[in-house]
């Protein structure tokens, strides 16, 4: 259930939030961070958690039992609450120090309501918040079967995070990220054979041995592991 929203803000000390009371019962609640997630308590039963006003998720955070769940997903809002079985998202806020003129104006963004089956890692909930923060782009005077992509991930926990030009080469650098917090396994395949591949490091300075492979490149990533490699050629 999606929410498109556009507010003229012109408040001061206000802020503006929505909440969803959901039909879910647990102890803690997941919110997204870059190449994973944390999972934080739903009760105020430490000086800790009483403490939290909010805490910070990036595409989404999700509230589930081993049978369902709830997510909320963002395009562009950070500042989450999770109280008891409550869904809250921090939507605009009017403060006046540093800034006086902090949020005030026009604003365009989304937020989604999403139930599903099963705990988080057997939902959804991966692929819908990066479809709502990864929308689908046109390019005029391109043919639109027009596919031909360097390389794809065929894995259910594996994804591409990043594919871009080396720093001092023209070799092409490919980061994958484990992200259901599990040991995945997966395949690359190439858009060309046969291709040249060795793993480096995130700053692209160590260099394994480069290996040549005719077919399908399979991996296997321990829980949240990223790994990078470095592809010679790959046209």
């Amino acid at each position: 259930l999606d929410f498109e929203t556009k507010v003229n803000w012109q408040e001061k000390h206000k802020m503006l939030r929505v909440s969803f009371p959901v039909n879910v019962f647990t102890d803690q609640a997941s919110f997204d961070i870059q190449y994973g997630y944390l999972k934080r308590n739903t009760h105020r039963n430490t000086s800790w958690d009483f403490a939290k006003f909010e805490v910070a998720a990036h595409k989404y955070a999700d509230l589930s039992q081993d049978n369902f769940g709830v997510a909320i997903l963002n395009d562009c809002k950070y500042g989450h609450k999770v109280l008891g079985n409550v869904l809250d998202l921090n939507l605009l806020r009017s403060t006046t120090y540093p800034d006086p003129d902090a949020d005030i104006g026009e604003h365009k963004f989304t937020y989604s309501l999403l139930p599903h089956k099963g705990n988080l890692v057997n939902s959804n909930v991966f692929v819908e918040a990066a479809k709502l923060n990864q929308g689908i782009m046109c390019f005029p005077g391109m043919e639109t079967n027009n596919n031909n992509l360097p390389c794809k991930i065929m894995s259910d926990g594996i994804s591409i995070e990043v594919i871009k030009k080396a720093e001092k080469s023209n070799d092409l650098i490919l980061r994958l990220v484990e992200y259901k917090g599990l040991n995945s396994k997966g395949k690359i395949v190439f858009g060309k054979y046969p291709v040249k591949i060795s793993e480096t490091n995130l700053i692209e300075w160590e260099e394994n041995p480069t290996v040549i492979i005719e077919s399908d490149f399979e991996i296997e990533l321990k829980p949240f592991e990223i790994r990078t490699y470095r592809i010679n050629n790959p046209f």
